[in-house]
């Protein structure tokens, strides 16, 4: 593996002149950076009690090794506040799980992103949003603790567009992408519980996706019409096997207020919208041999072979975020990874 080696020590006369040199020497994302000086990088790696050369994962394919101090700086320069800093540890640890399948989904044509979910204490902690906006911009938490993940992908990761990033067109939500659960909002079990950790611990979930279909429904007050419509929308896209993953793909729906209230009222959990919707969604397709999907795809085979190649409901990851106003929900549809969730540790 190749091991970081320290850089001698840079000067800049200015704030403007580092910025001007960050962004040449191809740092940044485009945008201003924070200066990661060795005092500033200290204190970030005192949140989570790690030694700047502690390895926190590997990329085979690449001949990579990731240091806790890389991490460290990336997440000073994308502009976090120290508190912020084990929330993108365990991110990273999550994108450099086998499973996050880190070289694909930062190599890819389709230009997927990392999205970051947050569940436990450590949202109210922090102070991020789980609510109206959550996934858009305002809120500094947010906003940096996405955007450190993905300087660590541009920088670490070796993921420069033309190089290793060889998108197409990219997307908006490879500057930042992370927003936490809205627990406190619904009596159903958040994320993380499902997922076997404890209601009081604090998990980031990693998860690379390419696609977000959004569900406008403000006619179906009954359970299973709403979700039927939200199968109808999904089975628009397949989702196509993958030998890599094998069974461990993931898929990703976000449920608005308004239709978890439609749900909830009716007495309906989790995992009754999971029993619900995963025979629906993977159930045979019925076009015919050579016809094409919704995308203007080719269906990934005859009549027998499913939709969406998901292996069991609990691959079917219910989150409750948003706000109201609008009767929405979302479809994320995967690249080839699966969602990793890892605990957050933090020293103090």
């Amino acid at each position: 593996m190749t091991t970081a080696v320290r850089q001698p020590t840079k000067r800049y006369d200015g704030y403007e002149a580092f910025t001007a040199g960050a962004i040449a020497d191809g740092w940044s994302d485009g945008l201003p950076i924070v200066p990661p000086t060795a005092e500033r990088v200290e204190e970030f790696l005192s949140t989570i009690g790690k030694d700047p050369w502690e390895v926190v994962g590997t990329i085979p394919t690449r001949d990579i090794e990731i240091t806790a101090e890389q991490v460290a700086a990336n997440a000073v320069m994308a502009g976090c506040l120290p508190a912020y800093m084990p929330v993108v540890y365990a991110a990273v640890q999550g994108h450099l799980h086998r499973l996050g399948n880190a070289h694909c989904v930062t190599a890819t044509l389709t230009g997927a992103s990392q999205m970051v979910i947050v569940n436990g204490p450590v949202r109210r902690e922090i102070g991020m949003n789980c609510g109206p906006g959550a996934l858009g911009p305002g809120n500094r938490a947010n906003a940096t603790i996405g955007r450190a993940v993905r300087l660590v992908v541009r920088n670490c990761v070796q993921s420069v567009p033309g190089v290793a990033d060889r998108a197409a067109y990219s997307t908006p939500a490879r500057y930042s992408y992370c927003f936490g659960e809205d627990e406190e909002a619904t009596s159903w079990d958040p994320m993380h519980v499902e997922r076997g950790f404890a209601r009081d611990q604090s998990v980031a979930t990693l998860n690379s996706m390419t696609d977000a279909f959004a569900l406008f429904d403000d006619r179906s007050d009954v359970p299973e019409l709403l979700l039927d419509r939200l199968v109808h929308l999904c089975r628009v896209r397949p989702i196509n096997r993958d030998q890599y993953l094998g069974d461990e793909r993931t898929m990703v729906i976000l449920i608005g207020p308004e239709h978890r209230h439609i749900l909830e009222g009716a007495g309906w959990s989790k995992a009754d919208v999971r029993s619900y919707l995963y025979p629906r969604l993977t159930a045979p397709h019925t076009r015919g041999e050579g016809e094409r999907d919704g995308q203007g795809l080719h269906t990934t085979g005859g009549p027998t072979d499913s939709s969406l190649a998901i292996s069991a409901p609990d691959k079917l990851l219910l989150i409750t975020a948003g706000g109201e106003g609008r009767q929405l929900s979302w479809a994320l549809f995967p690249h080839i990874a699966s969602a990793v969730s890892t605990p957050i540790i933090a020293t103090h």
